[in-house]
């Protein structure tokens, strides 16, 4: 696998996009809401990745409305 393929995660004007840097050598993975929010997706090279994109949005969108 070794990256995830986002289908349009947004409500209003949050939308979720992953960005994939390398931070001393290794690569890492980020979910990015355009207001700013970010949290680390640790398992994104399995199938949990995806499971854990899903929750950390839900999470965040719970926390808005």
């Amino acid at each position: 696998m070794g990256k995830i393929i986002l289908t349009g995660i947004s409500w209003g004007s949050h939308k979720f996009s992953l960005d994939y840097p390398s931070i001393k050598g290794k690569i890492k993975c980020f979910a990015i809401c355009t207001c700013g929010y970010q949290v680390e997706i640790l398992h994104y090279k399995s199938w949990g990745g995806s499971r854990q994109v899903q929750y950390e949005w839900d999470k965040h969108i719970g926390q808005i409305r």
